[in-house]
């Protein structure tokens, strides 16, 4: 035997040894894995199946797993287990003496954390949906049925109705159906108040709904609250707190040196338009029609009030909840058109008021 063909036969004979080490290192490793990956002996009883050949099963510990023909893909550490849609199962653990319950898929792996006291499965018009229930807070999280959030923030209110989905914050009730392309936004009612003078919001444009969410809607309305309480109280204190560049934000009659007082009185109408865009960005306006009771020092040198009703203008831009933004404010008038002076008696006349940015 050459030197060549020496060789040769050391290193297939090298290769066969770690061939052998290799087999035998596999058979030792599938006898030591858990019965995840095989072993029917801890499955004690099927408890459902779904269409694709899953079974969730319990162990002899009355602990839920998930098998499939015979073979574990999830261990049995659930308190219980669900099937629910595209390789989802609902399922709970006990934590703090409580049932609490998330989404695992058929492997065990968790998709939405055990932070739930229950959830449960709707169907509107042929589409599923999951509502789920905080175990902290009992707020509602709306899922899909692949268990992703539909909205980025959690509910106080979520019911369900033949073909409509009523979610409600703590202004707010959002009305929802389903199309083909998933969620229409229906209708929106909100309320408010602004320097304790409420309003109401109703907003049932498709169109306008299309563009908006409930979220840049209680933003908007919000930020048109701090305004207008800016305008009337000359304190810019929490407008600038929110980053709002001031210079385009206007007071009410800034011009005019005979104001002593102005007074918000009521809050009529309050409305939301989209008006247009800009670099592809929508532009929307909160109109606010305000009652207003000016206290000024009339030529005559004594107070006297002037009620009229003025509106207020906020401009805002953006197409998420994320990039709104507030672009500038104003009012309608710019200047007061005061009334005439009575010349005769019973002119009306008013107590000087020291605070000249009061209610």
């Amino acid at each position: 035997m050459n030197k060549r063909t020496r060789l040769i036969v050391s290193l297939l004979f090298v290769v066969l040894i770690i061939l052998a080490v290799a087999i035998t290192r596999f058979y030792t490793d599938a006898e030591d894995k858990p019965a995840k990956n095989g072993g029917s002996e801890s499955i004690e009883k099927i408890l459902s199946s779904n269409e694709e050949g899953y079974s969730v099963f319990s162990d002899s510990s009355g602990n839920c797993g998930i098998a499939e023909a015979g073979r574990i893909t999830a261990a049995a550490e659930w308190h219980s287990l669900e099937f629910a849609d595209n390789f989802r199962c609902i399922a709970s653990k006990k934590a703090d003496g409580k049932l609490k319950y998330g989404c695992v898929d058929l492997e065990g792996n968790v998709i939405v954390p055990l932070i739930y006291s229950n959830i449960g499965k709707k169907t509107i018009l042929g589409t599923e949906f999951y509502c789920a229930e905080s175990a902290d807070d009992g707020s509602f999280v709306l899922y899909n049925q692949d268990f992703i959030p539909c909205f980025s923030t959690p509910w106080e209110k979520c019911e369900f109705s033949e073909d409509e989905i009523i979610l409600g914050s703590s202004d707010g009730s959002y009305v929802y159906t389903v199309g083909k392309d998933g969620l229409l936004f229906k209708r929106a009612a909100v309320s408010g108040s602004i320097m304790n003078r409420p309003y109401n919001l109703n907003i049932y444009s498709r169109v306008l709904l299309s563009k908006l969410s409930p979220v840049m809607i209680e933003e908007m309305l919000n930020f048109t609250e701090m305004y207008v309480e800016y305008a009337f109280r000359l304190d810019d204190s929490a407008m600038k707190a929110n980053g709002a560049d001031m210079r385009k934000f206007s007071v009410v009659y800034p011009d005019s040196d005979k104001i002593n007082t102005r007074r918000l009185k009521a809050v009529p109408e309050i409305h939301i338009y989209n008006v247009g865009s800009e670099n592809g960005v929508p532009l929307y306006e909160v109109s606010v029609s305000a009652d207003a009771d000016i206290l000024y020092t009339a030529e005559n040198g004594e107070n006297s009030n002037y009620p009229h009703t003025i509106k207020a203008s906020v401009m805002f831009c953006g197409n998420y909840d994320a990039d709104l933004e507030a672009l500038s404010g104003s009012f309608e008038p710019e200047n007061p058109e005061y009334p005439q002076e009575e010349t005769t008696e019973g002119a009306t006349t008013d107590t000087p008021d020291t605070n000249r940015n009061g209610e």
